[in-house]
């Protein structure tokens, strides 16, 4: 299947590049921005000659976009200038190739700079500028197929889960400088969405392949300018599910507006809205007492995403921008699905409401400083559909409550002050943050209590091999206090050798080690004209201490709340007569005295090839990243090896979060991104491989005592992993777009379905495996979209109308997920669930 894929993929690329018609090729245009990516108006733009004799001059509009038509054939300068900034000059070739539209992002200083465009001038290579890094800008976010509109889908693809350590399973989201744990924007009011870009700044927690980072939009000076945008899809032109006998309901349909213009001479504005409505449905695939169970089961969603923004230019060197964010979502019926029947559904509640305000100046020629504040409340809440105890089956089916019941609101603010100085041949670059950040949780899961059975005849027999129980005061207030600095000097040894030094320091107010020192190196080197360049780089980054661990030790820790957990219980009442929860044997959660944090080791050699004229890279990079002190959990009273009791009779388990887990990743990834005639391409083959010894911070090893066989193939451990992106752009106002990901499958854990251990957890292995042993198939899947845009007016922005329709996984390849790795079930070494079959979309967008 991968194959046929790819042939089709060719075979489409390769129609594409025949030239159906003629091109202008004697426009040059472009966009000058300033380093925080705002525009920059009133920029004097000149293009001439390499003699440098009849220049052609412009000044850049509100936007910061500038033209010239008509140019004649031949080689260029492109000259910009702007007070207080640096002038920047890029080589410009007009001939019979289209041109792209360039992106001058000015600096400060009065220092010259010259910007590749193609081989006619020498650059100033500088270290943090990668050009493997990959930016999806307006453009090719609104013409790629993409689910729901969601502007972080595709950017998504390039990024790299070893980067993400192992105490969160997201990537950091930076969103205008500040750190957020979700984009709840709508689509429409996002400008750019950056990955892998100066993947060793000294500024962020995360290397480059760990982050993303989003850029919104501005409003413009000249006009007043909008879109309103529908989605709308419907399970009658759907495929059927590879696991469903009936074909799932679902149906989508999202809105989106979006305004933007001027509010004064010197004020602008933007506001946006987002509902998004989906009746979906998951697929029930579980064997029960009265047989195989089959079934659909409803699960509908509801958003409200709102945003506002308002930019002010105080002065020609001060401007200050105030933006809102509010989000409404409810999940109903969620966690259904596979072995889960439809009583065990959730249902979760998400209201946020942000404010931040970002003041940048540049009070000199040298010198640029922004200060960010935010302001977020939150509130997040899961209950359950039915508070019944929960009866896992292992294996076969899992019935009853879900067992969950958690409220937490959260109050947070986000204080940071960011400065750039040039000094000479040095760009220094420091700054720091402070985030306090106060919780109020509610956690009553597990109340109604949960039955565990090993086997299909231990439940209809009435034997469980294990039941817990939580009760007590669910109820605790608490803080945690992030704190980071940083310095950072970029170093200009020569125009064609650069380096970036960097030392980042962070601590948190709940966590004992104060000595977290991340320091961080980058280079770049460009032999001869440029077209190469060798960059490398190593850092550490450290991971913060996630809030559930906390939570967890207030909530568990012996004082508020009573866990309960009985080994071979009776049923369906596990107490013994008079026994009430409060009498038996606990369980407690803790911290480890003295726990660190855990970091991230990352090193990467890199060279780089610009291809031919325009910005066209091909990108060969080495990577490697190691995971030291990494969260996991341990039971610490686990009985000893061939033992039944535990160590401390007055627990049946002590389970303690510790960094003592590891990983490692080893990594080749070509890139190569540019514009063929009128297509824009982004693609990237990546090959690793990546161990650890433990998935998340929530993982019980099989052996408390024994962590040798902890070490195995990552969770998200893929060995190939192809993604292509491509958007093509046809005469009379046709575009298509196409993304085909293949990837090698991912492992699953096999266990044998028993506590045979006696330490209450049930993910013992059979004797010499190791975990993430079982292996499972490939993913692959291509997606389609076709859009034809009409022009409803003349002039330079003419108002617009665009229809287009989208097909995800556009072959209905079946691609499998959840493989069984219990023994004792019968779907062992088998899917109980599969990815969407073929989807069709279909959008609707007026642009004016």
């Amino acid at each position: 299947m991968i194959i046929r894929c790819l042939c089709i993929l060719i075979l489409l690329t390769s129609v594409f590049s025949i030239e159906t018609a003629a091109q202008d090729t004697r426009t040059v245009k472009g966009v000058v921005e300033a380093p925080d990516d705002a525009a920059v108006p009133g920029a004097n733009v000149a293009l001439t000659t390499a003699a440098a004799d009849g220049p052609l001059t412009t000044t850049t509009d509100d936007e910061g976009e500038f033209a010239f038509k008509n140019v004649p054939a031949g080689d260029y300068i492109l000259r910009v200038d702007s007070p207080g900034f640096k002038e920047a000059r890029l080589p410009v070739a007009v001939g019979s190739a289209a041109l792209r539209p360039v992106r001058v992002k000015l600096k400060i200083s009065g220092v010259v700079e010259a910007v590749t465009v193609n081989a006619s001038a020498e650059p100033i290579v500088l270290a943090e500028e990668n050009h493997n890094d990959v930016q999806f800008n307006e453009h090719m976010m609104m013409n790629v197929p993409t689910k729901n509109s969601d502007p972080l889908a595709v950017p998504s693809l390039f990024l790299a889960p070893s980067a993400f350590g192992n105490g969160s399973s997201s990537p950091q989201i930076i969103v205008d400088g500040v750190e957020t744990s979700a984009l709840d924007v709508p689509s429409s009011s996002v400008k750019n969405v950056a990955v892998d870009q100066n993947p060793y700044s000294a500024e962020f927690g995360r290397p480059g392949k760990g982050r993303l980072e989003v850029t919104t939009k501005r409003g413009v000076q000249s006009r007043y300018r909008g879109n309103f945008l529908t989605v709308f899809r419907n399970s009658a032109l759907d495929a059927t599910n590879a696991f469903a006998t009936v074909r799932p309901l679902q149906q989508r349909g999202i809105g989106e507006a979006e305004l933007d213009g001027p509010i004064s001479r010197t004020a602008t504005f933007v506001v946006g809205g987002r509902y998004h409505t989906f009746n979906d449905s998951s697929v029930v695939f579980a064997s029960t007492s009265s047989g195989p169970l089959i079934q659909n089961a409803v699960a509908p969603v509801r958003s409200t995403h709102l945003f506002g923004r308002i930019d002010d230019r105080l002065t020609p060197l001060h401007r200050i921008s105030v933006l809102y964010t509010f989000k409404n979502r409810s999940l109903n019926n969620q966690g259904v699905g596979g072995l889960e029947l439809p009583e065990r559904g959730t249902n979760i509640f998400n209201h946020e409401n942000e404010v931040k305000i970002l003041e940048t100046a540049t009070p000199s020629a040298r010198v640029l400083n922004q200060v960010r504040f935010a302001y977020k409340e939150e509130l997040q809440s899961t209950t359950s559909v039915t508070n019944k105890p929960a009866l896992l089956v292992t294996g076969f089916f899992n019935a009853g409550g879900a067992q969950i019941s958690n409220r937490v609101v959260e109050t947070m603010v986000d204080v940071e002050d960011v400065a750039s100085i040039l000094h000479g041949r040095h760009d220094f670059h420091f700054g720091g943050g402070i985030r306090p950040r106060f919780f109020s949780a509610l956690d009553s899961s597990n109340f109604g209590g949960t039955f565990t059975f090993s086997s299909l005849g231990d439940y209809e027999n009435g034997h469980p091999i294990q039941f817990s129980m939580n009760t007590g005061s669910p109820a605790v207030q608490f803080h945690q206090h992030e704190f980071y600095t940083f310095f950072q000097d970029g170093i200009h040894v020569r125009p064609s050798f650069s380096v970036t030094l960097g030392l980042r320091h962070e601590f948190q107010s709940n966590v004992p080690h104060y000595h977290n020192l991340a320091p961080r190196l980058a280079f770049a080197f460009a032999p001869g004209k440029g077209q190469t360049v060798l960059r490398g780089g190593f850092g550490v980054f450290y991971e913060r201490q996630p809030v559930i661990m906390e939570q967890q030790k207030l909530l568990y820790g012996g004082s508020a709340m009573h866990q309960v957990v009985i080994p071979n219980p009776t049923y369906p009442n596990p107490f013994a007569p008079g026994e009430t929860p409060a009498q038996a044997t606990p369980s407690v959660v803790r911290i480890v005295p003295g726990i660190r944090f855990p970091y991230l080791m990352q090193g990467s050699l890199a060279i780089e090839r610009k291809m031919g004229r325009g910005q066209n890279f091909l990108t060969l990079e080495l990577m490697t990243v190691r995971g030291v002190e990494l969260y996991r959990t341990r039971n610490v009273n686990a009985p000893l090896p061939g033992t039944t009791t535990p160590l401390d009779p007055n627990f049946i388990s002590i389970d303690e979060f510790e960094s003592s887990a590891s990983s490692r990743s080893y990594s080749v990834a070509i890139t190569y991104k540019g514009h063929f005639r009128k297509a824009d391409i982004v693609t990237q083959y990546t090959l690793s491989r990546t161990l650890d010894s433990a998935s998340s911070l929530f993982s019980l090893p099989a052996s408390s005592y024994d962590l040798r066989g902890e070490w195995g193939r990552a969770d998200y451990d893929r060995r190939h992993r192809l993604n292509i992106v491509l958007v093509y752009s046809f005469p009379a106002g046709f575009r298509m777009s196409g993304i085909l990901n293949a990837w090698s499958g991912l492992p699953h854990n096999i266990i044998t379905g028993n506590d045979d251990n006696g330490d209450t957890v049930i993910n013992d292995r059979p004797p010499g495996l190791w975990r993430n042993a079982g292996r499972g198939p490939g993913y692959t899947d291509v997606d389609f979209r076709l859009a034809r845009r009409w022009r409803l007016s003349r002039g330079d922005h003419p108002h617009s109308i665009e229809f287009a329709v989208d097909a995800f996984n556009a072959l209905n390849h079946v691609n499998f997920k959840n493989y069984v790795g219990t023994m004792t079930s019968p779907f062992f070494g088998q899917a109980n669930a599969a990815e969407s079959a073929r989807q069709l979309q279909l959008t609707a967008r007026f642009i004016y």
